[in-house]
């Protein structure tokens, strides 16, 4: 394991940690948008561990292999018009009881488990190529199954969409679609991620859960899944942690509007840090650090992610300007995170490997 001088050892909190558990039932999620006045679901205390579950508003594209009782329980109680302005079904607030505005939420990603093994991807009007690809304005869905060992999806089976995608949450009948074999001979690599996480924004209101920004949210990186961390800025007393939009697989770009969309189960562990401030999400794996940044101009977005490295550089590993803007040309990865979610996500990814110890 390479050292990381920001995360909070397992082992500094093990002696008073609690485990909490957050199903999601209809009173645990709240289905659309982000308000930093919602009542928390759950309150635990810095370093404690957190089992959540999250269910993915993609259920209805195949409610025969992505909805169990649980699920359709949700989408039962939670009427079609209450599901907006934006579409993902989220679990929480939960309430970290040391955190206040300025610090920064530590969320260590412990486990990730698929509730089902099945997913949905949308050709969606919102995707990157959408009036080029889809001829005649066709909304396609495919669904894909995970194998057993969780390496591999393959496509059961596709459809087009009856009408346009713009019920959130819609319950499709397995008898009101022409299902039919797609993708023979090809398989897509498992990445099981939270596509949206994040804490509270600053701005009082109910705002969509489509566009990420600085508190997290809809930040659609692949990268964050088991074994990894993310660090939020904090707005609001408590954190107010929410998370959902899982994913079993997804490539940068995010280039058709979505991930493979699935409900999957989360072991979190969640930390206050008041010794580590910075106003961008980061994402600390084993191997690399990435800094996120959004804008609706790609080209604004890549600059936002670049100065913020060289600002992370600046803080933490004591670099100046110059030293930090050469580092990055010669050994950072500017990347694309994606390209559909009205803010554009870019993220420049630095390897670990690089800062080297300091010699005593």
């Amino acid at each position: 394991m390479r050292y990381s001088p920001f995360k909070t050892p397992l082992s500094a909190l093990m002696d008073n940690a609690v485990l909490h558990r957050l199903p999601a039932v209809p009173e645990t999620v709240h289905w659309g948008f982000w308000d930093n006045e919602l009542e928390p679901n759950l309150r635990v205390k810095s370093g404690d561990f957190v089992y959540v579950e999250t269910v993915t508003h993609h259920a209805g594209d195949a409610p025969d292999k992505m909805m169990d009782e649980g699920i359709r329980r949700i989408y039962d109680a939670i009427p079609e018009e209450a599901r907006k302005p934006g579409p993902h079904l989220l679990t929480g607030p939960i309430y970290v009881e040391e955190a206040e505005p300025g610090d920064m939420l530590e969320v260590q990603i412990l486990d990730l488990e698929p509730r089902l093994p099945y997913g949905s991807n949308l050709s969606a009007p919102w995707g990157y190529l959408f009036n080029e690809v889809e001829m005649h304005e066709k909304e396609r869905v495919t669904i894909y199954k995970l194998d057993d060992k969780g390496q591999w999806l393959t496509p059961e089976f596709g459809y087009q969409y009856p009408g346009s995608y713009n019920v959130n949450g819609r319950v499709l009948q397995p008898e009101e679609v022409d299902r039919e074999e797609t993708m023979n001979h090809i398989q897509v690599p498992a990445r099981i991620h939270l596509g949206t996480m994040g804490t509270a924004p600053e701005q009082k209101g109910r705002f969509s859960t489509i566009p990420p920004g600085n508190f997290g949210g809809n930040v659609d990186n692949w990268r964050i899944g088991a074994d990894t961390t993310m660090y939020y800025p904090v707005f609001n007393q408590g954190a107010l942690l929410s998370l959902g939009d899982a994913h079993l697989a997804q490539g940068d770009s995010e280039l058709n509007g979505t991930g493979v969309e699935a409900s999957v189960n989360a072991l979190l562990r969640v930390a206050v840090r008041k010794n580590f401030s910075f106003p961008m999400p980061i994402l600390e794996t084993e191997q690399e650090w990435m800094v996120h940044a959004f804008n609706p101009d790609l080209e604004e977005a890549a600059r936002q992610a670049s100065m913020g490295a060289i600002e992370f550089l600046e803080k933490y590993y004591e670099k100046t300007k110059r030293e930090a803007y050469s580092f990055l040309a010669a050994g950072g990865d500017l990347q694309i995170t994606q390209l559909v979610n009205e803010n554009k996500g870019v993220h420049m990814a630095m390897p670990k490997d690089a800062f080297l110890p300091e010699k005593s």
